[in-house]
């Protein structure tokens, strides 16, 4: 039997300590990382509020646990982050900075801030997360997305892109009432400004 509760969490991890304690820490940075891109100012101290939250629920989950350990530190993330929202909707500072690629950004952004408020909790952590990364990370995000929510990387992938349409559509109908107009605006969500697309998001259908 291990002497401690972090020595328990660590078994866990892995029966070689020194992997048990490298996975550590590579999860650690995962949940700073993670609260890092939802604007959170004290990350590291959220991350080691999951760690806790683990640590503590450990003796009842380790024996039933099937899947990789990092898969259950980030869910109990999102439960915190979850409860860090509720109070405060949604803030200014949890949407990225790459949806928002457009010269006038102010009728637009806050468009967007009242169409993911309208969103279902689930929908909206899926269109947060989804565009959090570029590159290799975006890819290691997508996979691990998929793997939360139990399927593949194409139906994450089909949801993600379904939720974008719904979101550009609740945006250009805002727009048009501020604008008193329906006509889209250059470099608007419509024309691609505010939601990066790549090949890997897949096609774009646009009305």
């Amino acid at each position: 039997m291990s002497d401690t509760p972090f020595d328990d969490l660590l078994a866990w991890l892995d029966s070689d300590r020194d992997k048990a304690a490298q996975k550590y820490e590579t999860i650690r940075a995962g949940l700073i990382r993670t609260f890092v891109a939802k604007g959170f100012s004290g990350a590291e101290d959220m991350a080691d509020e999951a760690i806790t939250r683990v640590t503590r629920r450990l003796p009842e989950i380790r024996d039933g646990y099937v899947g990789e350990p990092a898969r259950y530190f980030h869910g109990v993330a999102r439960n915190i982050i979850r409860e860090a929202y509720r109070p405060k909707e949604i803030a200014t500072d949890t949407i990225p900075v790459s949806w928002m690629q457009v010269t006038n950004r102010s009728d637009l952004y806050e468009c967007l801030l009242q169409c993911l408020k309208f969103l279902p909790p689930e929908k909206r952590d899926i269109a947060l997360d989804y565009h959090v990364y570029e590159g290799h990370d975006k890819v290691e995000q997508h996979k691990a997305m998929a793997e939360e929510l139990g399927i593949s990387e194409n139906a994450l992938r089909g949801r993600a892109h379904r939720i974008r349409n719904e979101l550009e559509k609740c945006v250009m109908q805002c727009v048009g009432t501020l604008r008193k107009e329906t006509k889209p605006v250059p470099g608007s969500i419509v024309d691609g400004g505010a939601f990066p697309r790549s090949v890997s998001d897949g096609p774009g259908t646009r009305t």
